[in-house]
């Protein structure tokens, strides 16, 4: 570390230190990130990529950062409006990954471009104006692969810078049959959709899938192995677009394999997801089994869910000694506001009937 000039160590620190503006501005920062809702384009390796406008003048403004155990964590902010920046960018990397410009600065290069720093780090804590610029080379060879700028597509192209987007990442797409364009070939980088990935979907089912839809799987944590282990438990035909809504409603294989142990076997792949929609879990099965209503067709479950039908519930009712009750007559007395007091107090007044239908009448018609 000694030997990087913009770096001071605890054991050499400079005269400079930071004045109090700057250290406001850092608690500023993190109490901002925290307390107001964010775009969270990717946070992983170190990295979360804020976006408030996607108009943003995203390849310039400031930069605040701190040293901690050889890594330097940096946070990129629009430098127009500090009080609602219309962008944040948060960097952690190894400090060696940085190198010295003769500018006085010191610099971060990827294969897209470059990230220039103005200023320095003493006391472990530093802040400047930093500025994005284009490898041209790689521009060219963007174009050459049909992969062309349209317009102001700094946003995008910084994304690649971002996502460590390389010639070799953008052919190897091309041997897979795909032709991003700069839009997508960022969101590719910066949700880590690496070649490897790629290369195992096109050992499965889903070989050639689309690119957006590759894009989906990355950002839901898709893994081969949990298409895999669909596989395994008969669901390895289902179409892309149900995997991407099994993953965002966390349909695990445990989940899959309890339902069939409850009686749920090779359920259609819609309804497993409206079960998981309207968390019908496994101990909500059960407990509806222990007061009568074991097995029950799966479209009555998910009616009993959506109108929040509970065991307890169920007992209260079948406590006030109705018999003859059936899935649906529950389901009714629910969306009718049918209580167990109800019932009890209608006993009270002279009403004798032990059919649950009778109260629902009851309860419609206000007596």
């Amino acid at each position: 570390m000694s030997s990087l000039p913009w770096y001071t160590s605890k054991n050499d620190i400079m005269k400079t230190t930071i004045n109090l503006c700057t250290s406001l501005l850092f608690t500023f920062l993190f109490v901002f990130q925290v307390s107001f809702g964010q775009k969270e384009e990717k946070e992983e390796h170190g990295m979360s990529f804020s976006t408030f406008n996607h108009k943003a003048e995203i390849d310039k403004g400031i930069w605040f950062g701190t040293i901690e155990k050889e890594t330097v964590c940096i946070q990129l902010m629009d430098s127009k409006n500090r009080s609602n920046p219309s962008f944040m960018i948060s960097l952690c990397i190894p400090v060696e990954e940085f190198t010295l410009n003769t500018a006085g600065g010191f610099e971060l290069n990827k294969p897209s471009g470059s990230i220039k720093f103005e200023g320095a780090f003493p006391n472990d804590k530093g802040n400047g104006d930093f500025t994005f610029v284009k490898n041209r080379e790689f521009e060219a060879f963007l174009n050459k692969e049909g992969i062309i700028s349209n317009g102001d597509d700094r946003y995008n192209y910084f994304k690649l810078f971002l996502g460590d987007v390389s010639k070799e990442y953008v052919l190897g797409l091309k041997r897979h049959g795909y032709k991003p364009t700069l839009k997508q070939l960022g969101k590719l980088g910066i949700h880590d959709v690496d070649l490897e990935y790629i290369n195992s979907i096109a050992n499965t089912n889903y070989k050639g899938l689309e690119l957006d839809m590759l894009i989906k799987f990355a950002i839901h944590d898709i893994s081969i192995d949990y298409i895999k282990d669909l596989e395994k438990a008969g669901y390895g035909d289902i179409d892309a677009n149900m995997i991407k809504k099994f993953a965002i409603h966390d349909v695990s294989i445990d989940y899959i394999n309890g339902l069939s142990k409850a009686g749920y076997v090779n359920l259609d792949p819609n309804m497993i997801k409206n079960f998981a929609v309207h968390d019908i879990t496994l101990d909500y099965i059960q407990g509806l089994s222990s007061v009568g209503f074991a097995n029950l067709e799966p479209g009555m479950l998910k009616n009993f869910a959506v109108h929040d039908i509970s065991p307890k519930y169920i007992k209260s009712l079948k406590d006030t000694g109705i018999t003859n009750t059936s899935p649906n007559s529950f389901k009714k007395a629910k969306i009718h506001g049918l209580t167990a007091r109800y019932i009890k107090r209608a006993q009270a007044d002279g009403h004798n009937s032990n059919e649950l239908s009778d109260y629902i009448r009851l309860k419609i018609h206000g007596r």
